[in-house]
């Protein structure tokens, strides 16, 4: 056994570069890591369609207040495959968040620690595929809040929304509701959720925002099929 002081020196002056020091749902996740057949038939695939709240959208800085999934089978939402999680940030909430996310700091400090709560979410996805809208930003959020622990990484495919439904509509101008739409909202989540005629009372929560993309989500996979797009490999060809 090497001396503490050691493995420190070897790990880069953290011992958090350790396995074993690192979230029992970390590990879990981790030792899932493998890669999707590409071949596998969409119906036949598990997603796990998620949001996260953050404090803003500057990720040098800004952390996350909460996160939310929902899985699905193929095309079928699974109400009874779901996730929700906290995340304690005792400096902050108030009127702001609130207003935008509908917490506020008793709901922030009884949480889970940020590190903790991305790495029980991982483990509840699993080898799932990760689906969000403007996925980057949510899948940099996790990988941020989970660094700490050098060595675990994010490893699971994503798919985004966003990205989906440009590829697979003929366009932003296909519905009355997207007709004189700024081309720049036209890909926005509130601005499919209208086009589609999804309605979900919880709007602007993480659980909310969840359902919200997974129910569009579905709505996209439909179309995705008639545009051929039938394996995962179809899905996650950019």
């Amino acid at each position: 056994m090497l001396p503490d002081f050691l493995k420190r020196l070897m790990g880069g002056g953290s011992l958090a570069a350790q396995p074993e020091s690192w979230p029992e749902p970390l590990r879990d996740y981790m030792s899932k890591r493998s890669r999707v057949p590409r071949d596998k038939a969409l119906s036949d695939v598990r997603f796990v369609v998620f949001d996260s709240e953050t404090t803003g959208l500057d990720l040098t800085k800004n952390r996350l207040l909460s996160i939310a999934g929902v899985g699905m089978n193929g095309s079928e939402v699974r109400l009874d495959d779901t996730f929700g999680a906290m995340v304690t940030q005792t400096d902050v909430g108030g009127s702001d968040a609130a207003v935008i996310h509908g917490l506020i700091s008793n709901d922030l400090a009884d949480g889970l620690p940020e590190d903790e709560a991305a790495s029980r979410f991982l483990a509840f996805a699993g080898d799932a595929v990760l689906v969000a809208h403007h996925a980057a930003f949510d899948m940099r959020m996790l990988q941020k809040a989970i660094a700490a622990h050098r060595g675990a990484k994010v490893w699971s495919p994503s798919v985004d929304t966003a990205q989906l439904a440009q590829r697979v509509e003929d366009g932003p101008m296909t519905s009355n509701q997207a007709r004189g739409a700024d081309p720049r909202s036209a890909y926005q989540l509130d601005t499919l959720v209208e086009r589609y005629g999804i309605d979900i009372p919880e709007r602007h929560t993480a659980a909310g925002d969840a359902l919200a993309t997974a129910l569009l989500f579905q709505r996209l996979l439909k179309k995705a099929e008639r545009r051929g797009i039938r394996t995962l490999g179809d899905l996650l060809a950019r």
